[in-house]
């Protein structure tokens, strides 16, 4: 009998929906399930508890946010250098990155700052109470409730591209590494799996729906839902980036550590640090699967690309031995077809 193949986009231990081997089906218990889930993120029932899984079960349902990279397939790939390959591929881990050291300054704030721009400018002003929640909801952005640290492994949809090679990719003298996410997405207790959405040609209509979703809702609520409103958009904001970052085409694994004595990483090794010019970077070796017992980590790469200053003659068979050496068996190993010289 052959095993259906399970993936499941959840906020917690909500199941927003579910997909057999590739083919979202509903059957009638499905249908019913999914009446029960429009009914528990719908306009009414974020007013009445206007609470983060609540709104962002509907922001998923009504303007598609954050975008999971499940609804996506193909490669990721990951740009990095020879010993970066050599400590992914020895350690079954990749290194998440605190989002506040990634080389956009506006990594994290772009959405929020640009929504509540959006919010305070709506046509035909705003009233004392509009005013009142976009000035409290600025203000709790910076609270450590709403701002805890997330880290991130940065993806890309393209494994030959000139511009990762440069930045990311030793100059082109590094490796992209092709993960197959759709069989091997991360456990939603380690991390979530996002698309990055450009620019912000969907921020208008979000953001006079938020608004008016938290006028709503503060006729009950008042002000005691702030640090709620503005948890949630820092949450969503990690799939969104400045237009003119574009042609990374890029993915992103995500994953927090609130450092208050939650852990979801029991089995996974301690928050670390590294040294780049006068920073101090905080980074997690992350594994994509809950690691139990003796479970030794294991990435699904498929494939990887040689930098174009790579010589490939002389290197191939060492990266194809090092596969087969830590079990990794079936690995695509190709050369870039760019004509670089670094």
């Amino acid at each position: 009998m052959l095993l259906a193949e399970w993936s499941i986009e959840a906020y917690g231990n909500t199941l927003v929906r579910a997909k057999i081997n590739g083919v979202f089906k509903l059957n009638d218990k499905s249908k019913f399930l999914a009446s029960k889930f429009d009914e528990m993120f719908s306009r009414e029932a974020v007013i009445e508890s206007p609470h983060m899984m609540v709104l962002l079960g509907y922001l998923s349902q009504n303007h598609d946010t954050p975008k999971f990279g499940r609804g996506k397939s193909g490669l990721r790939y990951h740009y990095t250098d020879a010993a970066g390959l050599l400590g992914i591929i020895q350690n079954g881990r990749l290194w998440a990155t605190d989002l506040r050291f990634l080389n956009d300054p506006s990594e994290g704030t772009y959405l929020p700052e640009r929504l509540l721009e959006l919010m305070a400018s709506k046509p035909g002003g705003v009233s004392e109470t509009e005013q009142k929640i976009i000035n409290g909801v600025k203000d709790a952005l910076n609270s450590p409730r709403s701002n805890y640290p997330a880290f991130c492994v940065s993806l890309s949809a393209n494994g030959d591209l000139l511009s990762q090679w440069r930045g990311y990719g030793d100059f082109g003298k590094g490796y992209a590494i092709g993960l197959n996410l759709d069989f091997g997405a991360p456990h939603p207790q380690i991390a979530h799996f996002y698309d990055v959405v450009y620019g912000d040609d969907l921020f208008m209509d979000l953001a006079v729906d938020l608004l008016d979703l938290f006028v709503s809702a503060t006729a009950k609520w008042k002000d005691m839902m702030y640090e709620e409103w503005a948890t949630t958009l820092n949450v969503i904001a990690k799939s969104f980036k400045h237009q003119g970052y574009s042609e990374e085409q890029e993915s992103r694994l995500i994953c927090s550590h609130t450092g208050e004595g939650v852990n979801n990483f029991a089995n996974e090794l301690p928050l670390k640090f590294r040294a780049k010019g006068s920073d101090l970077i905080p980074y997690m070796p992350m594994s994509l699967g809950l690691l139990t017992g003796d479970n030794e980590p294991s990435l699904p790469i498929e494939r990887i690309v040689v930098g174009p200053g790579v010589d490939f003659e002389r290197n191939y068979a060492s990266v194809t031995d090092l596969l087969k050496a830590y079990s990794y068996e079936n690995v695509k190993v190709e050369r870039s077809i760019i004509p670089f010289r670094p």
